[in-house]
This record gives C-alpha cells, structure tokens and sequence, in this order.
C-alpha cells in the first residue's frame, strides 16, 4: 500500500520517510567557504504552508536538472532537522535535506498557487510587528534614493532608498552587492545635445521594462557573460563627475546640476531651470483646483471619467479614487516672494497625514466641501526649507522636487548664493491685489503627470525640450517620470 500524502506544516523529525505534494516558490545556490555549491529551496504545498529544504553539494548535480522555481513535485524521503538558519526563509519548526533516495517526480498540481507571496505590509513593519530572524516578502513604490556607494576594499555596493505603500507608510530599503540588469522593450533613443549625452529612454507607456528577471533569456546572457564585471549601483555609476571610490553625500546630491540662488535671482530667469533655493512658507495660495486631486490607485496620475470608466493618463481603470495632495504655497526669501508647488509625497513629510486621511477628518467633522482647506494643512507653514525645484516662467511658479528642513543644509545653501551687488534693486512686487496676484491665482491643471516626486531620482539631469518639437510636447500626455517639461493646462477641468 503506498504511502500517503502528508501535510508540510506536519514534518517533523520522528521519521525520514515523508510524502508530501509542493511547488517550488523559490530556488537559490549557496557558495561555501571551500568553493562548494549546495541548493536551497522554499517549499509550498496547497496549504499555503512552508518549508525549506537543502540540496546538499554532492547531489546537486544529480538533483539540478529535475527542480525549477514554479513547477510541482510529489517529494518523498528526506532527512528532516531542525530549522536552525540564522535567517530563516520559513517560520517551519524544521528543515528537509535530500538524500541519495530522496524521490521527485514532476506532477501538475494546479490547487497549489505559482505565484505565492508571503508578503508583509509596511505598516507591520513600521509598528515592530515582525520576527527579526524570519525572511518575508516586501512590495514598495520607491518614492526618494537616499543613498548610493561601493566598498573599494571588497568591491561591494551598497543601494539605500525609501518604500511605500498605499497608505503612505515609508520604510528604508538597502540593498548589498546587487547587480541590476535592465531590458527596455520598445525604448526610445535620443541623440545628445547641447550638455545632455546620449540617452535611452522610456517611450511613454509604450515601453516594457523588466528588472533582474533571470528567466528572461537576454538578461541572464548578460548577467552570466559580464558577472563580477558588471558594474554596481554606486556614485560612479549613477554620475559622470565622480570615481568609483568617491563619495558624495546627501546635501551634494541635492544640488547636483541645480542653479543654487535665491528667489530674487530666479525672478530674473527666463527659461526654465532647475535650481535650489531657501524659503519660508508663508500662507496657502487659493487656486480653483483646491488642495488636492483625484488621483489613480496605482499610480499619481489624475483619474477622469473616459469611456464610462474611471482611467488617468496611463489608462489604469480605477474603481475608486485616491486624493493626493497638489498645495501652492507663497514662499518667502526676506522682500522676495514666489509660489511654490508642492505635490503629494512633499507634502505628506511635512504634514505627517496623507490627504486620504485629512479628507476623511473632515468628512467625518461633518464637512463636505471640496475646496474647505483642513486645518491639518498648516503644519506646512511657517517651515524654512531649502528647496530643489524647477522654475517654469510660463506660470511663474516654481514645482518642488524635493526638499531639506535641516539647519546644515539651509546655512549650505546660503553660503552657496551667488552674491550680486544689484539683487536688493530687482523690481519684484508680489502684492495681494488682485491684479498683482492673477498669475498665482491663475489654476494650474495638471495630471500629476509632472509630480516630480513620482519618481524622483535626484541625479536625472533636467530634461532637455527641443524647441524645434513643440507640437510634439503639446500633443503628448506628461509622464510623471518626466520633471522637466512644463506643466500642461487643460481648459474644463
């Protein structure tokens, strides 16, 4: 009589003859010390329950050809102990390690999921709610790169970003020794100018992009024929200026390829410019869009109803809408005063709430005006910061990327200002009549489609426009990885 099949969440180490059905979540080598490879795999059986299990270096060559990441097994036979990694991929209480008899027999099992993540969500992990010695799935937007470097001792780098999630719970995210292979499908190339070099590009939504997907037969060639060789994440990599052993720091980062003036001298540009200021953020300006937009669930893009469905600009449908914050704010250096645009992830670091939540206080403080600015929203004012933003002359308003509310890095910036003998004498006069104030009060409509901080990635150079390809600019929709093209207006909306 054959044996049956047996649950993993029920292994343990009374018997060796185990007989369980499982797919292979995970599939990974381990070089020793002594140059020996062994395996490692995480099991799954329809239970959703875990185990992991050991191929020992003398038969991996045995077991090599039979096991993949994604395919179903019946498995019998192992010796089973006890689960003492110091890192453990399960919470399973023991781990199986293949023998000689060890069976494996390729079987499709479809009650038992391909694609099964044992995911933590970021608020979990933000509130302590986790086992430190326990491996788990973790899914994040990259919202800002605090940090990239490599080790000239032992060649390894080191990737340091921030995550988020839906409800706006930021976690810090490093990276060790990781090579990332790219492949854009459908890319777009543009020839260098001026100061910007040779660039690839993604060519709108019509580009395909995969990461680090070994699966994928030219990525794997890649990461295979170049190995050590390929470059790591690091300063080097990341900016033509530097060497692979320097080290820039945050603040350099910050201004890098920025005009670092004040506001008196950014009143005096003409084209548009990326630049670093300082302001203190006096009061609100009172637009007729409000202090926030209905934005996409899967994206920062702005949702309108097209087809009878709810879709932004990267046509995800939506079955609700998300608000994300878009505040002008009336910054003041001194005599000098500019509006500065302040889109939804700047914003929720200086006010603490996402602007799901401040609609929500007011709805249930009985407030169903859409235009009622929440008291919340002062927690903006009355900061000094220093700012990186892109000054855009056609609206007169300066759209923040990012920003430092540090005392180091506001005196840095200070002592960075270009100093003119003729700044005090700039004819600037931003008063509160109505005539004074037009441009500010003029709406800015966008799509968050420019929301820099989308996907801001501090050492992008600023996008070049070709003014030859106006037409082109207009016509096309903004891509929120895209800060340097000036913000769209759309009548009647």
């Amino acid at each position: 009589m054959a044996r049956p099949i047996e649950s993993v969440m029920d292994i343990n180490d009374s018997k060796d003859l185990w007989k369980i059905v499982v797919r292979c979540r995970h599939l990974w080598t381990v070089r020793s010390s002594s140059n020996k490879e062994h395996l490692e795999l995480i099991l799954v059986d329809s239970k959703l329950d875990m185990i992991q299990a050991i191929v020992p270096s003398h038969l991996v060559s045995k077991y090599m050809g039979d096991l993949a990441v994604g395919a179903s097994y019946i498995m019998q036979n192992f010796k089973v102990s006890n689960n003492d990694f110091s890192f453990k991929s399960t919470t399973h209480g023991y781990k199986l390690v293949f023998c000689g008899s060890t069976y494996v027999k390729k079987t499709e099992l479809p009650e038992i999921p391909i694609d099964y993540f044992n995911i933590l969500g970021l608020a979990s992990i933000a509130d302590g709610k986790f086992q430190p010695n326990v491996l788990v799935d973790v899914v994040g937007g990259v919202t800002e790169i605090l940090q990239t470097q490599i080790n000239s001792d032992n060649n390894k780098s080191k990737f340091v970003f921030m995550i988020t999630d839906m409800r706006k719970i930021v976690v810090q995210c490093t990276l060790w020794d990781v090579n990332i292979v790219v492949l854009l499908q459908n890319a777009r190339i543009k020839a260098a100018q001026g100061g910007f070099p040779l660039n690839v590009s993604n060519a709108w939504s019509g580009t395909k992009l995969i990461i680090n997907d070994i699966s994928n037969v030219e990525i794997k060639k890649l990461k295979d024929s170049l190995n050590a060789e390929l470059p790591k994440l690091s300063s080097s990599s990341l900016q033509v200026e530097t060497t692979q052993t320097s080290q820039y720091s945050d603040f350099d980062k910050f201004i890098w390829k920025t005009e670092v003036i004040s506001l008196a001298e950014i009143a005096m540009l003409k084209q548009e410019t990326t630049c670093v200021t300082i302001a203190k953020l006096e009061k609100f300006e009172v637009g007729n869009s409000g202090w926030y937009y209905d934005g996409c669930a899967e994206c920062t893009k702005s949702v309108a109803v097209k087809d009878g469905k709810l879709k932004c600009y990267a046509n995800h449908i939506s079955s609700e809408l998300v608000p994300r914050y878009k505040l002008e704010v009336l910054g003041v250096d001194g005599k000098f005063k500019s509006c500065f645009v302040f889109w939804d992830s700047d914003c929720f670091k200086l006010i603490g709430k996402s602007a799901l939540q401040m609609k929500n206080e007011l709805v249930e403080a009985g407030e169903d005006n859409p235009l009622e600015f929440p008291f919340g929203l002062d927690a903006m004012l009355k900061k000094e910061l220093a700012i990186r933003v892109v000054f855009q002359p056609k609206f007169n308003r300066l759209s923040v990327i990012s920003f430092k509310d540090d005392e180091d890095s506001r005196k840095k910036v200070m002592d960075t200002f270009k100093s003119h003998e003729d700044v005090s004498k700039i004819p600037i006069s931003l008063s509160s009549s109505q005539d004074d104030m037009k441009s500010l009060s003029e709406p800015l409509y966008v799509s968050a489609d420019f929301d820099p901080n989308a996907a801001n990635f501090v050492m992008t150079p600023c996008k070049r426009i070709n003014p030859e390809a106006s037409e082109d600019v207009e016509s096309v929709q903004l891509s929120s990885t895209k800060t340097m093209k000036p913000v769209k207006k759309e009548d009647g909306r």
